[in-house]
């Protein structure tokens, strides 16, 4: 049995059009989650974009959440039964903007 640990972060993307990682992990280390909402910062000037991809993290491919808009993903037996947090991206259409996060870590 997996242990939970509750997670929340907050993410603002230095430079619009330049897609960032929502949580760097070192290289061939996962951070497993069964469950995340994120949530654009009600204060944002623009819109976020989300993806699993980096190149996907665009206005072309990326989900887009505009100001205090929230994206849940939840995991059901979908490839190891978790996503691996380290490989979500977010990017923004206005320098500074970003978003919050929460989410369960399975360690």
């Amino acid at each position: 049995m997996h242990e939970i640990k509750l997670i929340t972060n907050q993410r603002v993307v230095t430079t619009a059009t330049t897609p960032e990682k929502i949580k760097e992990a070192p290289e061939f280390q996962q951070v497993k989650v069964i469950s995340i909402t994120i949530r654009a910062h009600t204060g944002n000037a623009g819109v976020i974009y989300v993806a699993y991809e980096q190149l996907a993290a665009s206005a072309a491919f990326g989900y887009v959440l505009a100001a205090g808009e929230t994206l849940t993903l939840d995991v059901h037996d979908i490839y190891d039964g978790y996503l691996d947090l380290s490989k979500i991206w977010i990017d923004a259409s206005v320098n500074g903007d970003g978003i919050s996060y929460i989410a369960f870590e399975v360690i």
